[in-house]
């Protein structure tokens, strides 16, 4: 059986849960590098590394994850010391798990696919865009944070029209939830038929 593996990403409050969601209602292997870097960080040596790079965020081997956003997005090396740390074993386990996938849509949710190298494992890749004003008000919302954090968080990442352009597939979603549904839906059935595409 051929197994397409689909990167899914997009900006940080741009829909990417939602159209993985839609994926998966639709019968799609969905491999979350989010709830991957939460499996990680209890890794003993993991763990061990960020207590020794962001002992503020710890009580005890508690982590504070609202301490190291805060910590992170204020402070660009700060960003960049999390990233060396968790993203190789991320990548790791992200191959592991599409190996052991047998449906033949395969989705790897990654909001950094580029930035950390995890479009090496796709072949086909959908970034989903949204207004930045939309998003902002989206991550506010969502994380009840301020316009600062909030705005800080969306600037750490890659430009829309940078991920955008290095995409197969781009989908907006600024309109309706039913719309978005539709063009999700619609890449998946493409996807899903050789000849469709």
């Amino acid at each position: 059986m051929k197994k397409t593996v689909v990167g899914l990403t997009g900006g940080i409050a741009c829909g990417k849960s939602v159209a993985a969601d839609i994926l998966r209602s639709a019968g799609a292997y969905i491999i979350d590098t989010d709830v991957i870097s939460r499996e990680i960080i209890n890794d003993a040596d993991v763990r061990e590394k960020m207590r020794a790079a962001f002992p503020q965020a710890y009580n005890g081997l508690e982590l504070d994850r609202a301490k190291l956003r805060e910590l992170v997005f204020s402070d660009g090396e700060k960003l960049k010391i999390l990233n060396a740390i968790t993203h190789p074993p991320i990548a790791e386990r992200t191959r592991e798990y599409i190996e052991k996938s047998d449906e033949p849509i395969t989705v790897v949710v990654a909001p950094l696919l580029y930035e950390a190298g995890f479009d090496r494992f796709t072949s086909y890749d959908i970034a989903v865009v949204c207004d930045e004003e939309v998003r902002i008000e989206r991550l506010k919302k969502r994380d009840a944070i301020s316009e600062e954090t909030a705005r800080r968080m969306s600037k750490s990442q890659l430009a829309d029209a940078e991920r955008a352009g290095r995409a197969d597939c781009v989908i907006y979603n600024n309109g309706t939830l039913a719309q978005f549904r539709a063009n999700v839906l619609r890449i998946y059935y493409e996807l899903s038929d050789p000849a469709g595409r």
